[in-house]
């Protein structure tokens, strides 16, 4: 009887020690997927653009980085007015 009840506590703990290992395993892979960089792409910090105070938007489309700026925005103003301006001497 006592033979069995050391036979059902060894595997016990070895149910324990293997769990335990892998959790120790799976906690180092996942701070190194954290700290892990990808070198074709060149930033990967993109949250600090909205901390820059001439970029009023910016987006990644099709692997591309799109950034609207106040001077952007100053131009697209300036050539609505122009726009807005010739319809107004066409109509005269």
């Amino acid at each position: 009887m006592t033979k069995v009840i050391k036979t059902q506590l060894k595997i016990v703990i070895f149910g324990i020690l293997i769990l335990l290992f892998g959790f120790m395993c799976l906690s180092t892979a996942e701070k190194s997927t954290v700290n892990e960089r990808h070198p074709d792409i060149p930033c990967q910090n993109l949250d600090v653009l909205n901390s820059v105070d001439d970029i009023l938007h910016w987006e990644i489309l099709n692997d591309t980085l799109h950034v609207y700026t106040k001077r952007d925005s100053i131009r697209d103003e300036y050539e609505r007015y122009k726009y807005i301006k010739n319809l107004e001497n066409d109509n005269n």
